[in-house]
């Protein structure tokens, strides 16, 4: 399988409160897993959530499949309790993704639509690797 960059860095600040570092420690990582749609091949995701140099979290996800499609950045993320949630280009469709974080694993789905109608549904099923 061939990998194909998704991309890209996004930031959130880093929040004071003990709740809000908790919620961050437990969604940084690195987090693999397969994703399945009716619609496209089924792959793999590795999505990565680091703290960069200021403590801002910053993500990065790649696809890897027989047939990875051309991606934009990840946009948007965002990380609110233990809901996830992203945007980006896909292919030339927008996709939004979103997921919730329970005990070490991250499910989630997706939607891309172009001209403003879904085209494309997925779900994905991604386990934490690493912290």
């Amino acid at each position: 399988m061939r990998p194909a960059l998704l991309a890209a860095l996004v930031f959130i600040p880093l929040t004071t409160s003990p709740a809000q570092r908790d919620q961050a420690a437990q969604a940084l990582g690195v987090w693999e897993g397969p994703y399945q749609s009716e619609m496209v091949p089924p792959g793999t995701l590795k999505l990565t959530i680091v703290r960069d140099s200021t403590r801002a979290l910053q993500a990065t996800l790649e696809i890897f499949s027989d047939q990875p499609p051309p991606a934009g950045p990840v946009k948007d993320f965002k990380l609110e309790g233990n809901k996830i949630s992203w945007s980006q280009e896909i292919a030339e469709m927008v996709c939004l993704s979103s997921g919730t974080i329970t005990s070490g694993v991250l499910k989630g789905s997706a939607e891309c639509s172009q001209n403003g109608a879904v085209v494309v549904t997925a779900t994905f099923l991604l386990e934490r690797k690493k912290s």
